[in-house]
């Protein structure tokens, strides 16, 4: 059983009247921290998004480079390996 810890909040009475609405009865708690760790995972994920597209962003005209020195011998490989229209018939 994971440790829990006895907190106080101080919520916006609309809030907490939704939080009742939503649980189950005497799951308050429950129904928060089960809220808390999905938004937890939402901004972990978001941060991991951040950091993947400043990465990519930041080595793009590296990676286009690379790409363009081997776009001959892709090209190349591509013509040997697929037959021709006429080859089908």
């Amino acid at each position: 059983m994971l440790a829990t810890e006895k907190v106080t909040l101080t919520l916006p009475a609309d809030l907490m009247a939704a939080v009742r609405a939503m649980s189950p009865a005497r799951r308050q708690s429950q129904f928060i921290a089960e809220a808390i760790r999905a938004y937890i995972a939402e901004q972990q994920r978001q941060a991991l998004r951040d950091r993947l597209m400043a990465g990519y962003q930041a080595n793009a005209d590296a990676d286009a480079a690379l790409a363009a020195e081997w776009e001959a011998v892709e090209d190349e490989t591509w013509l040997n390996q697929t037959p021709m229209a006429s080859e089908k018939e």
